[in-house]
C-alpha cells in the first residue's frame, strides 16, 4: 500500500466519502491517523468541535511518515570512521560543529564565498560565539547529553543525520553590498529560480518580496519535513520541540526567505538540493491579496534546483494531478522567535 493511496482516503474521509475499506493495510493506516481524535472524542467532556486538523501534537514527530523517513535518512547518511575519536572539550568551536554534522556544517569560510563577503575579526568572533551559544543549547539536551557525556561520536551523528547547520547573513554582495532580500537572492542567483516572464511576478509587488533577516544567526535545519496533512504546521513545530525536549519558541517555521535562503546556501555549499522533496513547504510568510480579504499562506515547491513561490488560502493539499504533501521545515535557533500561533486562512 502506498502513500497515494492512503493520501486519497484521507481527503475521502475529510471531504465526507465514506465507503469501506477493503484492503487492510490501508484501514490499518488510516486507523493510526484517526486514532487520536477518536481518543478525544470518547473522552468525557472533550470539546465537541473536533477536527483532524486539530489533532493533539503529542504524536507529531511519532507519525510513522516522519519517523521513518528519518531512520532511512540517517542510515544513509551514517559514514565509516577510522582512527581515533577526539574528545569533544579539545575542539575549537567550529570543529565540534564539523565532527557532528560533517559536510552538512556550513563553515563562515563558504558563507562569506557563498555570499560574497568578508567578515573582520570582531565579526567573526561575534558569530563564534553564536554558533557556540547554539551548541551548547543542543548539547545540553537530553537525548544529546548522553551521548556527549559517553564521548560517543557516532551516536551524535546519528542524532543529526537529517540536519544541516548553517549561518543566516542580513547582507550579500550584488554589485556592492545589499541586503538579503528575495529581489537580491534572484538576482545573486538566478539558477535557483524559474526565469522573470513579461510581465513581474505576482509577489513582486507583495511586502514580503523586499523584506530582509533582520539580524545574523545561526539555524540547525531539518531537511526532512513534518507532514501537515492531518496538523496544522504550528502543531507539527510544538511536538518536534517536545520532540527534542527544546522551548517551543527556539523552533521556528520558516519565512519565505528563510526558506528559500536555506536552499540556496546548502545547494551553493553541497552541490546538492537536500529540501527538494516532495513537498509544499509552508512558511510563516502571510499576505493579502490586493491588500484586502482574508490572509494568504505563501509556500515554496522546488523542483530541478527552481525554486517556485506560490499562495492560497489555507494549506496546500496533496492532489492525484500534483502529488506534493503540505509540510514543513523546522529549524532551531538560540535566540527564542516570537512564535504566535498561525492566523485564520
Amino acid at each position: 500500500m502506498g502513500q497515494d493511496d492512503l493520501a486519497q482516503a484521507i481527503l475521502d474521509l475529510e471531504n465526507g466519502l465514506v465507503e469501506p475499506i477493503e484492503d487492510p493495510q490501508l484501514a490499518y493506516q488510516l486507523a493510526h491517523h484517526v486514532k487520536p481524535v477518536i481518543d478525544r472524542m470518547t473522552t468525557p467532556g472533550a470539546v465537541d468541535d473536533i477536527g483532524l486538523d486539530s489533532l493533539a501534537p503529542e504524536a507529531s514527530l511519532g507519525d510513522s511518515e516522519d519517523r521513518t523517513r528519518r531512520q532511512r535518512r540517517a542510515i544513509k547518511k551514517m559514514p565509516q570512521l577510522d582512527g581515533p575519536l577526539p574528545e569533544m572539550e579539545t575542539l575549537s568551536i567550529e570543529d565540534k560543529a564539523r565532527w557532528i554534522l560533517m559536510e552538512r556544517f556550513i563553515s563562515l569560510e563558504q558563507h562569506e564565498e557563498i555570499l560574497g563577503l568578508q567578515f573582520n575579526d570582531g565579526e567573526r568572533e561575534a558569530h563564534l560565539q553564536d554558533l557556540d551559544q547554539l551548541l551548547e543549547m543542543l548539547f545540553s539536551l537530553p537525548r544529546v547529553a548522553k551521548h556527549l557525556a559517553a564521548a560517543n561520536i557516532p551516536g551524535l551523528q546519528k542524532i543529526f543525520a537529517s540536519s544541516i547547520l548553517l549561518f543566516r547573513h542580513p547582507t550579500l554582495h550584488v554589485d556592492g553590498q545589499q541586503p538579503c532580500n528575495l529581489e537580491n537572492l534572484r538576482l545573486a542567483y538566478p539558477d535557483f529560480f524559474y526565469k522573470r516572464l513579461k510581465t513581474p511576478n505576482w509577489y513582486e509587488a507583495q511586502d514580503f518580496y523586499t523584506d530582509r533577516i533582520e539580524h545574523p544567526h545561526w539555524a540547525l535545519c531539518d531537511f526532512d519535513y513534518l507532514n501537515c496533512t492531518l496538523r496544522r504546521p504550528e502543531r507539527k513545530l510544538t511536538g518536534y520541540a517536545r520532540q527534542w525536549s527544546l522551548p517551543s519558541p527556539h523552533v521556528r517555521q520558516k519565512s519565505v526567505l528563510e526558506g528559500i535562503y536555506d536552499r540556496i546556501i546548502s545547494g551553493e555549499a553541497l552541490q546538492e538540493h537536500i529540501f527538494e522533496q516532495n513537498c509544499n513547504a509552508c512558511t510563516s510568510t502571510h499576505y493579502k491579496n490586493r491588500g484586502r480579504g482574508p490572509l494568504r499562506m505563501v509556500y515554496i515547491v522546488q523542483k530541478d534546483q527552481k525554486i517556485a513561490i506560490h499562495g492560497k488560502n489555507g494549506l496546500p493539499h496533496w492532489k492525484t494531478s500534483k502529488r506534493l504533501w503540505p509540510g514543513v521545515f523546522p529549524s532551531v535557533t538560540a535566540k527564542e522567535s516570537q512564535r504566535a500561533e498561525a492566523p485564520s486562512i
